[in-house]
């Protein structure tokens, strides 16, 4: 015998079809096509199976022994294959297990770890959750799915950042700057000039927004001491005579009575972000962590 071109896959649901109803006709309502088809169909797949799989007994058709044979392992893989290839479920977190990572800055860790894993132990108790530091390596560890989300200041275009043009970034609150001091001091820009201050520098170089719009002024602060996060910041500014500006929200959230005043230069508005890989936007699990992680980061924006 000739023979055919076909593809395989193709023909299982004629094969199922057949050998269940052990009718061409029957085959054919079912499929949704003429009887004529399926009768070639059924010649199809006797040449490929190398067996009859269905012979006329008296009036009706009965399947052969091989036909008997194929008929489960067939219905089998095209149940798998419309598993494989049917809409996702939709994520339901009161039964999700599995690890979801954040990767957050020092000063997140502390302001979203309490609410965020409160809110994230009510709705998937069966989750476990890995916090991260917030890292040069953090977006391209994102794009790989290692990470999750991360929530970052929106400054990513300012830098060359391996695999930024791979994430969503979505902006939730604004941040500014204040300057916070243990005690309460004059507002002006002479008083913040001869104050010493403590500069926060993940890399331990000098400069910054202040410096930047000083320099313009044609002034010059004294930085005393240079810390790699905030919370250092804080504790220093909370123990000493030093001052510091830093973002509104860290000091609302972690300054206790730190008092509180408008920076007397001009500083930029930074705005809290929650980023992700764009590959995992539409994956449902990932969606439902993203609700929950930006409106608890949302809480700790403006009043």
């Amino acid at each position: 015998m000739q023979s055919m071109r076909y593809t395989p896959t193709e023909l299982l649901p004629a094969l199922v079809a057949l050998l269940d109803t052990a009718s061409v006709t029957s085959a054919a309502k079912r499929l949704g096509v003429g009887q004529p088809a399926m009768s070639r169909t059924l010649e199809k797949l006797r040449a490929v199976t190398g067996d009859p799989l269905l012979v006329r007994q008296g009036r009706r058709m009965v399947r052969t022994r091989r036909a008997e044979q194929l008929l489960p392992q067939a219905e089998a893989i095209l149940a798998g294959a419309r598993r494989v290839l049917a809409p996702e479920e939709a994520f339901d977190p009161a039964t999700a297990t599995g690890i979801v990572t954040l990767a957050l800055g020092d000063d997140l860790q502390v302001m979203l770890s309490g609410a965020l894993l409160t809110r994230l132990r009510k709705l998937a108790p069966g989750i476990d959750v890995r916090v991260r530091a917030l890292t040069e390596e953090t977006p391209r560890d994102a794009v790989r799915g290692v990470v999750d989300l991360g929530v970052v200041p929106d400054i990513l275009e300012d830098y060359s950042v391996p695999g930024v043009d791979d994430l969503v970034v979505k902006r939730v609150y604004a941040r500014k700057f204040v300057t916070a001091s243990r005690e309460k001091r004059p507002a002006s820009l002479r008083a913040f000039l001869a104050a010493e201050h403590v500069l926060v520098s993940p890399r331990g170089e000098g400069g910054g927004y202040v410096d930047e719009m000083l320099e313009k002024l044609g002034q010059q602060r004294r930085v005393a001491v240079t810390v790699p996060g905030f919370i250092a910041a804080l504790e220093l500014v909370k123990q000493t005579e030093l001052i510091s500006t830093l973002p509104d929200d860290v000091v609302r959230v972690l300054g206790g009575r730190l008092h509180v005043q408008k920076c007397p230069v001009e500083t930029p508005t930074l705005y809290m972000s929650v980023f992700w890989a764009s590959r995992f936007t539409q994956d449902g699990r990932h969606a439902w962590l993203r609700g929950v992680v930006t409106d608890v980061v949302r809480s700790l924006g403006p009043r």
